[in-house]
């Protein structure tokens, strides 16, 4: 459509920082995700929720983040998950975040929050979650794509299968992810990658670096292209946690959908 240019995406979640038993392995995996951004030439970082492991992480683990969007130049997009709700007393509102720099972008929109990212032609929607229960709809209220631009959405919570017995909290079922007009839908809260588009929706998880990668040398995210001609696709790319990224990295899933 008219207006539109290509646009690529890291897509990245469930970080953990802060978590006890980890000894520096989570600061590491995402140091090495914001080394990717720029070595996978990436005009957008997204980190789908989970960044922090629990509300009472000390404060150097929220410097720590802050320090380290500070490193790229790109937008970076932060949706609070289950583990940092987004509430009165959310660990986003304590001091580090006073710092954060221009780049930082953060979903705080309890009913639903869009970021105009005019550069890009690109609108990026979520709804922070601000409990985590059967009732959150992590999609609901997810608006149209605007005329010429590209719309990526953000959820945090449980894909359910149609084999699923149990209604989970946070629930994100097949039919809202077929109906979703959203471009892309970047997905949060399982620790592996998994591939849910539902009709024309492309919707994945990306894991979080460590879960989604073979084992704890290396990392994984997603890479996300969308282009106006050849529409969205996505690839699983698996880095080493110590090494300079290579741009061609580990095509390990490629999924690509019709023009958009």
């Amino acid at each position: 459509m008219s207006g539109r240019r290509p646009v690529r995406l890291v897509h990245t979640s469930d970080i953990h920082l802060g978590v006890d038993w980890r000894d520096g392995l989570s600061e590491r995996a995402f140091s090495r995700v914001i080394d990717s951004v720029s070595q996978l030439d990436a005009d957008v970082l997204l980190v789908v929720g989970d960044v922090f492991d629990h509300a009472r992480v000390p404060d150097r683990a929220l410097e720590f983040y802050v320090e380290q969007i500070g490193r790229v130049d790109c937008p970076v997009v932060t949706l609070p998950g289950n583990h940092d709700l987004y509430h009165q007393d959310t660990l986003y509102r304590r001091a580090p975040f006073d710092s954060a720099p221009p780049n930082f972008y953060l979903i705080t929109g309890l009913e639903g929050h869009s970021i105009a990212l005019p550069d890009l032609e690109v609108d990026v929607w979520g709804r922070a979650m601000f409990q985590h229960t059967p009732d959150f709809k992590p999609l609901a209220g997810m608006p149209r794509a605007g005329d010429g631009r590209w719309l990526v959405a953000l959820a945090h919570g449980h894909f359910h299968f149609p084999e699923d017995q149990d209604l989970r909290s946070s629930p994100i079922l097949p039919a809202e992810v077929a109906g979703a007009p959203c471009h892309y839908l970047a997905l949060g809260h399982w620790e592996r990658h998994v591939d849910v588009s539902q009709g024309d929706t492309v919707a994945y998880y990306s894991g979080s670096p460590l879960g989604a990668s073979p084992d704890d040398s290396h990392i994984s995210v997603n890479l996300v292209d969308m282009d106006p001609l050849r529409g969205v696709s996505v690839r699983q790319v698996i880095l080493d946690i110590d090494e300079t990224p290579d741009a061609g990295g580990v095509a390990a899933a490629t999924t690509v959908m019709g023009g958009a």
